[in-house]
């Protein structure tokens, strides 16, 4: 999980939302006749629907729009960060959907819901609106989360993060052995002043899946005892790692912004 930065919708898809929550919140709650109605109105809003989904595709990670969730399989669900069964208001705004796959949408999220009994805070991680890394630390040599707060250790249990039955640890591992392998191609292309050879290993690292891998390394190497964190890392490997042109062109930073 890496942070993501919310784009805008189209002025058109923003207008034709607020007026389907204007008719929501019409609704009588009494027997559940709010959800049955933004159910309804979820199924039939197809251009609305489409809209959101391409813009949360050029949001997510990838070339092909990874999961906002686990990043490593392609995000085919809007997912209700709230989900709507717990609130239909939160149906069609926009700050509530993500992109997801199949499995963290369905399988493993779903309906689940909880909040700090003491703040009200969602206790899932939502990477549109903090940095994931405050909450997740990824032992690469491992390829499994190690949690750092509450809603960390939440967000891994909930999204099943560290499942072997996901597979999850063990693709992340062959992602980071992937881009030692890129990042070694593209340090060998700038010596020979290849241009077009150090676009194409940025390209890769850039949109291969597992984001939080690269991501990842390239966090944990300027920290304080990177030289003991990342042991098994090779010495030419640490040095590209903390190599600031490298860094410049591939490092996420989560957006500083007020909501």
């Amino acid at each position: 999980m890496i942070p993501i930065q919310r784009l805008l919708l189209p002025d058109t898809t923003e207008e034709r939302m607020a007026v389907l929550t204007g008719r929501i919140e019409k609704r009588d709650e009494a027997n559940g006749r709010r959800k049955r109605y933004a159910d309804d109105l979820w199924k039939r809003e197809r251009d609305v629907k489409k809209s959101i989904r391409t813009v949360l595709h050029r949001m997510a990670p990838g070339v092909l729009g990874c999961c906002m969730y686990c990043g490593g399989t392609t995000g085919m669900a809007i997912e209700h960060f709230e989900p709507r069964e717990k609130n239909p208001l939160q149906t069609f705004r926009w700050h509530n959907h993500l992109l997801a796959c199949g499995d963290c949408n369905s399988t493993f999220k779903n309906d689940w819901w909880e909040c700090d009994p003491e703040t009200g805070e969602p206790l899932l991680i939502d990477p549109t609106r903090e940095d994931p890394f405050t909450h997740l630390f990824l032992e690469l040599g491992k390829g499994t989360y190690r949690k750092l707060t509450t809603k960390g250790q939440k967000t891994i249990e909930v999204l099943g993060l560290n499942l072997d039955e996901r597979r999850l640890p063990e693709a992340r591992v062959l992602a980071r052995k992937g881009a030692r392998i890129l990042i070694r191609d593209w340090d060998r292309a700038r010596r020979d002043d290849d241009k077009a050879g150090m676009r194409d290993a940025l390209d890769v690292l850039r949109n291969q899946p597992f984001a939080d891998v690269w991501q990842s390394m390239l966090r944990q190497a300027v920290l304080p005892g990177a030289d003991i964190v990342l042991g098994d890392e090779q010495p030419e490997v640490l040095r590209l790692l903390r190599d600031e042109e490298l860094r410049a062109a591939t490092l996420v930073e989560f957006p500083s912004r007020e909501h």
